[in-house]
């Protein structure tokens, strides 16, 4: 995403059309000259690279293109960098710092040529350096210098350039549908990321496909900027499916604008897999999870399991709590707007053949959650394991406790002759003839009333003898 300043767009008729590269001509040359020069810039500050990558936007206005294009894609290869801190010979807050009393101590805020000179070598002596490498520490503060230039072609930043137009524009956006058709496999990956995005949506079945009808980040009232960055990481999902189009309403200045886009321009964008770090929708569900795990250690809590049909439509429960064959799953009803909320409660009623329990906060809980069919928990801002531990519990059975490890087991004894009189290897062999392992012989002997007697280190030459008739 970019920011919105770099965004270039035309409106026409009611609809708004980001500008999209095709990765040839101008474009890919202006692509190719950004690479190239920092490539070539390794080692140099982000600042001077920054100055000079600026130069190209006159450039490209000279060939025709917006120079916002420039701009966009100098900012994307620079964010697709490795940058490192500047390797200074002090530390530049320490001489900063030091600059600065030593400037008032000596002369008051204000000093001359010659007196700034004093200033520095004064500090330079004081921190052991040369008055050069305190200049240079001072004008390159908080900079920071190219260790790696961007890994990708030409043709790839025009592509990147196109999908962060997308993503820019959809920060705008009041609604988005998505449609799809895809492999089981990259379907299921892309309804799991819409859930660990944490977007407001729904999710239902359309002929082949999916299709999705999320709230964008314009019809919010708070947290636009989160949830917006959260919406755009989703389009490189979309764009993974075999076939694929995307509808959204766009906040205009005075109207609302129409956006669509669809997989015939596939060819336009990156097509690589995004990676989602599962996270809570909420600190609500954050701590939920994390205590019901410590109560219930032998059940298994899973976050985000399977999704379920309820009638037309798809549901990603908030969790799953499962023990000896059996599941529960766990919805938690918490941010919304009044829209989102009307199309949650429909889809829960819709869902059938499941154990579902439907957590909501007391001070947002309407009159129509009554009447859901399934078991409904009321809480108070803090969702707790033990508000829903009872119900888990009539439901699931009581938690497997961890299996405890069993005492060791003693050999049994085997029926043998009378073993007095031998010697003690006689009596190794004959219990081995009988199973058992000479490592436990001397344990059995104990047990069937001998004891030895020891005459030497040798076992040929200890005897066994009964205990009883040594009147022991």
């Amino acid at each position: 995403m970019l920011p919105s300043n770099l965004l270039v767009a035309r409106v026409r008729g009611g609809r708004i059309e980001p500008l999209l590269l095709e990765p040839e001509g101008i474009p890919l040359a202006i692509a190719a000259e950004i690479l190239d020069r920092l490539r070539d810039g390794v080692g140099r500050s982000r600042r001077e690279l920054e100055r000079e990558l600026s130069e190209l936007e006159e450039l490209a206005l000279e060939a025709g293109l917006d120079l916002r294009v420039a701009r966009a894609m100098a900012a994307l290869a620079l964010r697709a960098s490795v940058f490192e801190p500047v390797k200074a010979p002090v530390d530049p807050v320490r001489a900063r710092l030091e600059v600065f009393e030593e400037a008032c101590r000596s002369f008051g805020v204000a000093v001359g040529e010659e007196e700034r000179r004093a200033v520095l070598e004064r500090v330079a002596a004081r921190l052991g350096c040369r008055v050069e490498d305190l200049e240079a520490v001072l004008a390159e503060y908080q900079d920071e210098v190219l260790s790696k230039p961007p890994d990708m072609s030409a043709e790839d930043l025009v592509k990147e350039y196109n999908l962060a137009e997308v993503q820019t524009l959809l920060f705008k956006a009041l609604k988005l549908d998505a449609r799809f058709v895809a492999d089981g496999a990259t379907t299921k990956r892309l309804l799991r990321a819409v859930k660990a995005l944490g977007l407001l949506y729904v999710a239902e079945k359309a002929g082949e496909g999916v299709r999705l009808t999320i709230d964008g980040p314009a019809s919010l009232l708070r947290q636009t900027r989160r949830y917006g960055t959260r919406l755009a990481k989703l389009i490189p999902h979309v764009m993974l499916a075999d076939r694929w189009a995307i509808e959204a309403d766009i906040a205009g200045r005075v109207r609302t604008l129409k956006f669509e886009l669809a997989d015939a321009r596939s060819h336009l964008f990156p097509r690589r897999s995004v990676e989602v770090e599962p996270l809570f929708d909420s600190e609500v569900e954050r701590e939920f999870f994390k205590s019901l795990s410590r109560l219930a250690p032998g059940w298994k809590v899973e976050r985000e399991p399977e999704p379920l049909v309820a009638g037309n439509r798809i549901l990603i429960p908030d969790f799953s709590v499962s023990c000896g064959g059996r599941k529960v799953y766990i919805e938690i009803v918490g941010f919304w707007t009044k829209e989102y909320l009307e199309r949650k409660l429909e889809k829960l009623r819709e869902l059938k053949g499941v154990a579902m329990i439907v957590a909501v906060d007391e001070e947002l809980a309407c009159s129509s959650v009554k009447d859901l069919p399934h078991e409904v928990v009321l809480f108070r801002g803090k969702l707790r394991g033990a508000d829903v531990y009872p119900l888990l519990r009539k439901l699931l059975g009581e938690p497997e406790r961890a299996a405890r490890p069993e005492p060791p087991r003693e050999p049994e004894v085997p029926a043998l002759p009378d073993l007095s009189g031998k010697t003690l290897a006689e009596a190794v062999s004959e219990l081995g003839k009988a199973g058992v392992d000479p490592s436990k012989a001397l344990e059995v002997l104990e047990r069937l009333g001998y004891t030895v007697e020891w005459r030497s280190l040798d076992p040929s030459k200890a005897r066994v003898r009964r205990a009883r008739a040594e009147g022991v």
